[in-house]
């Protein structure tokens, strides 16, 4: 068995440090992208600043949720474990402690959906405009609904999962060797793909696992098919465009680059790894929330990404900074000017 006798207690500071940086630079980088957004570099972006500030908001919501629930996992043989070591909001009954790691799920998924929608409305602003319509006013509420379905969909199999009665006792004497905890003491979500006993396949946790999977590949696959369409057909589409329009549909295809691949790395490739070694049933022991708590980085890596690659954004915080400086001139020489002496009564 991979790391048959370790201890794993240690690495729990980890995994709970990173999501705290991952707070802090999601917060601050995100909030340095929203207040650029809405004060200069949103004059070339029409309503892709919206896309792009929603995101961004959910991004943040997203860092904050792990520093709520401080997610971890698990790996053993042919199951998952999901936990923490943290009762969120208080919830310690048997019924209400999961519920903070469930609605995680949630956000997570919703997260990559929204990602997937950056995409498409890049794509139709190149090959067909028309279709921006539908992130204008009352139809932007599809893209809303597109997220939240995903996320339910994620995160239902989650909710089945908690209630899964056979799956802890499965991790009881894993949990005690490498956490030194009772699993029934801290929220705790498993799968189990196939029974210890005979060897059969759990169907309804190996369908959820399918489900969970289908979601990061329909979203992966549209970034995809997105961003491989433009790849090829960009160039010959956009050489009618306005000098500036074509410089902007260029970086913005240069952040979609980068947006592939850094949640490639930190959301695909560790959600899609700790999902199918279930049903691998390999026999193996693996502290997979080492590779959870990369999630959280990601969103200010968007953000840089974004400030970074779009000329708008540094053109405009520039702007911004001589405004701050120029203030901060002023009220500095206000403070050095000798005041005029009062004369003796």
């Amino acid at each position: 068995m991979i790391f048959s006798s370790q201890n794993y207690v240690s690495l729990i500071s980890v995994t709970n440090f990173v999501p705290q940086i991952g707070f802090v630079s999601s917060i601050f980088f995100g909030l340095i992208l929203l207040i650029l957004n809405y004060h200069g570099a949103q004059k070339m972006f029409g309503s892709y600043k919206f896309v792009i500030s929603a995101f961004t908001m959910l991004g943040m919501l997203f860092a904050t949720a792990e520093i709520i629930v401080y997610p971890n996992a698990h790996n053993y043989k042919a199951g998952m474990l999901f936990f923490s070591f943290t009762e969120s909001f208080g919830l310690s009954g048997s019924k209400t402690k999961n519920l903070p790691l469930v609605g995680y799920t949630f956000i997570h998924s919703a997260t990559m959906s929204l990602l997937s929608v950056q995409f498409i409305y890049r794509y139709w602003a190149v090959f067909d405009v028309n279709k921006l319509q539908c992130f204008k006013g009352w139809k932007s509420v599809i893209w809303y609904i597109y997220c939240s379905f995903f996320g339910f969909q994620y995160a239902v199999f989650f909710l089945y999962w908690a209630h899964d009665e056979f799956s802890p006792e499965y991790f009881r004497e894993e949990v005690l060797l490498r956490y030194n905890a009772n699993i029934s003491s801290f929220p705790a979500i498993s799968c189990v793909a196939y029974d210890p006993v005979d060897g059969s396949v759990r169907w309804w946790n190996v369908i959820g696992i399918i489900n969970v999977c289908s979601v990061m590949i329909v979203q992966y696959g549209v970034m995809i098919y997105c961003g491989w369409s433009m790849h090829t057909k960009m160039a010959d589409k956009i050489k009618h465009f306005s000098k500036n329009l074509r410089k902007l549909h260029e970086q913005l295809f240069k952040t979609l680059v980068l947006q592939i691949t850094a949640p490639t790395l930190t959301l695909f490739l560790p959600a899609s790894l700790i999902m199918l070694l279930p049903i691998l049933n390999l026999d193996i022991s693996i502290p997979s929330g080492v590779m959870l708590c990369s999630f959280t980085l990601y969103p200010a890596m968007d953000s840089i990404t974004v400030m970074y690659v779009v000329s708008e954004y540094r053109i405009t915080a520039k702007k911004i900074f001589k405004v701050i400086r120029k203030i901060i001139i002023e009220i500095n020489q206000s403070r050095t000017e000798p005041t005029a002496p009062t004369s003796a009564s």
